[in-house]
């Protein structure tokens, strides 16, 4: 929080510049108004308190400054209905009469409200559970004010692809050395004396890599220097688990987090080189490759569909219902397309009840088997909207078919929605598998927001035109 601009001061009180109070007229019936009116604030809060208090907020009054609650439950779902990164919500919030009212701001006379960094902490600290809790209550007010049901169930899985280089091997190779050179860095600022010898060997790495890109013309060129790449990020982790020795469990702070990325890049190396090096051998590569240091779960999804053959990312798994209101979750990326219908079931009756089942449940055509089948009508589904591979039979009749290729079309553009550039599913700079899951809920979390707000709006117009 910046101290030249308090936030916690008395709402009374009047700012130290010089200025003016203007009174602004802010109507009902305002879109994000009729939002706030919809909304169960209580349980959004219950659910934000959780997890704020699971990542040590001082939501109880406990000593130190108190977690301003009440303020930071409505300014994370402006953010999230804006779909606004942080330091856009902190400028939001400070120059539009809207979003003060949507705070409960209205007789605030202090600008300023809370910097990015602290709205960021807000929203980091739910975490995606925190998030996905949410959204389902979003999806229940919608169901409860008749804008969705759970009639249909339609899913499918798509790829949350980070913003990362092509994942070739030079270059991964080069972001381990980078994370190791941040940690032997800090280390060697605190006396670690083999950290120099690790920071050199960096060094040469980037070299090579470097060499790789610009100047490296044949095949047999390109494969001698990543040969020496790889000897050389063998050697950098040799010099790790010495450091890492030399260190020791004890240490405190900085030296404890340094070591602790070290031990977690050893791990990384221990999986990435055999598989590149499987790679320079056989020419094939290894199952499950390791695509970016950081992100340790991404992987290479072959996709059937037009453009890109192959994907970088984490698999999910999208569900559509009535309405266009969504909910998903990160699934293995090894996970069976045969298995996703069954997951789907799992999914839904954890948002609608235990034994509750859509009346038609809808899957691409790659889910379809024999098991699969089984499975869904042993557990009460009746009509299953599984498409026929090749010139097989459907599993339901003319009318439903329509009803399975209108929504599968439908989930299409709902995933389409959640990639484009205002929500960000896809693209997503965060450099942890955490924080790439959390961004992913995030993104559905704002879309929901913003089509209960659509369906809001749509029935106060219906009600005003029969009125009239």
């Amino acid at each position: 929080m910046r101290a030249k601009d308090n936030s916690t001061l008395d709402v009374a009180a009047m700012p130290a510049k010089q200025g003016e109070l203007v009174s602004i007229f802010v109507p009902d019936d305002h879109p994000l108004l009729q939002l706030k009116g919809a909304l169960d604030w209580k349980a959004i809060q219950e659910v934000m308190v959780k997890h704020w208090r699971a990542a040590g907020k001082n939501v109880d009054g406990g000593r130190g400054q108190e977690w301003p609650v009440g303020l930071y439950v409505p300014l994370v779902v402006l953010t999230f209905v804006k779909a606004y990164h942080s330091r856009q919500s902190e400028e939001y919030v400070e120059e539009s009469v809207v979003a003060r009212r949507f705070c409960g701001l209205s007789q605030q006379s202090e600008l300023h409200i809370r910097d990015h960094a602290s709205i960021a902490r807000a929203i980091q600290a739910l975490g995606a559970e925190g998030v996905a809790e949410v959204n389902q209550l979003v999806v229940g007010k919608a169901r409860e004010l008749g804008f969705t049901s759970g009639e249909i169930l339609s899913s499918d899985t798509t790829v949350q692809e980070p913003r990362i280089g092509y994942p070739h091997e030079p270059g991964i190779l080069k972001g381990l050395a980078e994370r190791c050179e941040r940690a032997l860095k800090k280390l060697k600022q605190r006396g670690v004396k083999l950290a120099q010898e690790g920071i050199e060997t960096t060094k040469e790495i980037y070299r090579k890599v470097k060499h790789h890109h610009l100047f490296a013309k044949t095949t047999e060129e390109r494969r001698e220097i990543l040969n020496q790449i790889v000897e050389q990020t063998e050697k950098l982790m040799e010099q790790s688990g010495q450091i890492i020795k030399q260190v020791g469990e004890r240490a405190k702070g900085v030296k404890q987090s340094a070591r602790a990325k070290l031990k977690e890049m050893s791990e990384v190396a221990s999986q990435l080189l055999p598989q590149i090096k499987y790679w320079m051998e056989k020419g094939k590569v290894a199952a499950n490759k390791i695509l970016h240091a950081g992100l340790k779960e991404a992987r290479a999804m072959v996709s059937n569909k037009a453009g890109r053959k192959v994907r970088f990312g984490f698999k999910w798994l999208i569900h559509r219902f009535k309405g266009g209101y969504l909910a998903g979750r990160r699934v293995k990326p090894q996970a069976s397309e045969y298995e996703m219908p069954i997951e789907s079931l799992k999914d839904y009756r954890e948002m609608f009840g235990a034994k509750a089942r859509p009346k038609i449940q809808i899957y691409d055509r790659g889910g379809r088997s024999t098991k699969t089948v089984e499975k869904l009508k042993k557990a009460g589904v009746k009509k299953i909207g599984l498409p026929p591979r090749g010139q097989g039979a459907w599993l339901v009749g003319e009318k439903d078919q329509k009803i399975v290729k209108s929504e599968r079309g439908k989930t299409e553009g709902s995933i389409g929605r959640l990639k484009s550039k205002k929500y960000g599913f896809s693209g997503r700079q965060e450099r942890s598998v955490e924080t790439q899951t959390a961004a992913g809920q995030m993104a559905i979390l704002s879309a929901n927001l913003n089509t209960l707000m659509r369906d809001l709006v749509g029935q106060e117009k219906a009600a005003g035109e029969q009125c009239c």
